[in-house]
């Protein structure tokens, strides 16, 4: 193409981009955008009419874009982003935060008249906000900078087309704490911040959701404007926050202060005693604090905890943790507790079997579902070589017993290739031939085993 193009004159070239621009409007608009030397109002204007004009290419006659259609009809926001971001990199922050909240409105607005089960429409919209917080942490921003982007920022967080999407809204508010760096500002944004949560029910889930959202702000500022000190002392205040457990957990594994990690994560657990994967990871911090320091005992304590849980993981690191003698009498107390214990983890306890080579017990536990045997026949052969043929034969016997299209034809056909590639190629053909003969008014499945 660039040689195609290089060979031209430039007339040609220049007529051949009008006929263009002529044919098809996003072009038209996208030349005056990008080469059009006017002023940043005018390319504000130029940007919105080219997002419009891709909207209103890729929706139907009711103005309604399909969700197929979605992906076509936000390029005309990329193309303002890039604007935006080339604004940037010639130090013209305030223009390029104009462009990325134009790009906000446009494509809110079409979030109204769009199918965006793709996530496409809002997947715009997060990354101008993330466009936005690079653009207040750019340390070229005057104090005056600063104070105008703050002010806008604040202006935009407060308009009403953020009704519902309070997630936006904290976004734009995380955003303008970069910039809060006089007391008058801080207590600004402050009133902002109250309001959300005055908007929100306690009790609820969002309500919850939202308030550790607007006590993370609190915290960014603080630890950006007060020091670590304050900082510190402010995630002490609010450890009953998911969030901040984690900080000060992360923050005493850092000093390497074993107790304190020990005494947040059981304090968690009791805490959120009703949230399982929360006291998970709890006890996954706690485990790590035995491991660095280096507690054997409570360690293999918490492995087993997450053993007998099903996690498989844990059976690995607690292998490691003995030596190869000692786990010879450890391993078999482990798999008799999951045999024994009500809620059973059949992954892992197989994998144990596997692990440990204990396959006698592994067939036994086939014997029990003859349609794991197409799992796990690898693993019993050579050593229960007919017992495995014989569970295959009854699993085959029983599939084709239910089998009622070709689909679940071809299904028992598969397993009979499994048959034989578990070295059973005689009783293969066996089974093959005792099902032609008994499936006699069924063509498509007598077809299937032709095949075989």
């Amino acid at each position: 193409m660039k040689k195609i193009l290089s060979e031209r004159t430039k007339d040609e070239l220049v007529k051949f981009l009008l006929a263009i621009a002529a044919e098809y409007e996003e072009i038209k608009q996208r030349i005056e955008l990008d080469f059009n030397d006017g002023n940043d109002e005018d390319e504000i204007r130029k940007s919105m009419m080219l997002m419009r004009t891709f909207i209103r290419n890729n929706s139907d006659r009711h103005g309604f874009v399909a969700c197929g259609d979605t992906w076509e009809a936000v390029k005309g926001a990329d193309l303002v982003l890039e604007k935006a971001r080339s604004a940037l990199a010639k130090n013209k922050p305030m223009h390029a935060l104009e462009l990325a909240l134009c790009v906000i409105h446009e494509i809110m607005d079409l979030l109204e008249g769009a199918d965006d089960s793709d996530g496409v429409v809002g997947g715009e919209i997060e990354e101008s906000l993330t466009f936005v917080r690079e653009v207040v942490k750019d340390e070229a921003l005057s104090p005056v900078d600063k104070e105008s982007n703050f002010q806008k920022l604040i202006e935009e967080a407060a308009h009403g087309r953020y009704e519902g999407w309070t997630d936006w809204r904290l976004d734009l508010l995380g955003s303008c704490s970069e910039l809060a760096g006089t007391l008058v500002l801080r207590n600004k944004l402050e009133n902002h911040l109250v309001l959300i949560i005055k908007n929100e029910r306690e009790d609820s889930w969002s309500g919850s959701y939202f308030a550790e959202r607007v006590v993370l702000i609190r915290y960014r500022m603080i630890e950006q404007y007060d020091g670590q000190k304050a900082a510190q002392e402010f995630i002490r205040q609010n450890l009953h926050y998911l969030e901040f457990r984690k900080m000060a957990i992360e923050n005493a594994m850092r000093k390497k202060d074993y107790d304190a990690v020990i005494k947040l994560t059981l304090d968690g657990e009791k805490k959120d005693k009703d949230r399982r994967g929360l006291v998970d990871q709890w006890k996954k911090y706690r485990y790590k604090a035995f491991q660095l320091s280096g507690n054997l005992d409570d360690l293999r304590g918490i492995a087993m905890e997450f053993i007998l849980d099903g996690s498989f993981e844990y059976y690995e690191e607690l292998k490691k943790s003995y030596d190869s003698g000692e786990w010879l009498s450890v391993y078999p107390k482990i798999i008799l507790l999951l045999e024994n214990q009500k809620k059973t983890y059949h992954d892992i306890y197989n994998r144990i079997l596997i692990e440990e080579g204990e396959k006698q017990k592994l067939l036994a536990y086939v014997r029990t579902r003859s349609s794991m045997i197409e799992l796990f026949y690898k693993q019993l052969i050579p050593e229960f070589k007919e017992e495995v043929y014989t569970l295959f034969l009854q699993h085959i016997e029983q599939t084709a017993a239910s089998a009622g299209n070709r689909k679940d034809y071809k299904g028992v056909c598969a397993i009979i290739r499994n048959l034989k590639k578990a070295g059973g190629q005689e009783q293969a053909s066996e089974i093959k031939q005792k099902l032609f003969n008994k499936y006699v008014n069924r063509p498509a499945f007598r077809d299937e085993l032709s095949r075989v």
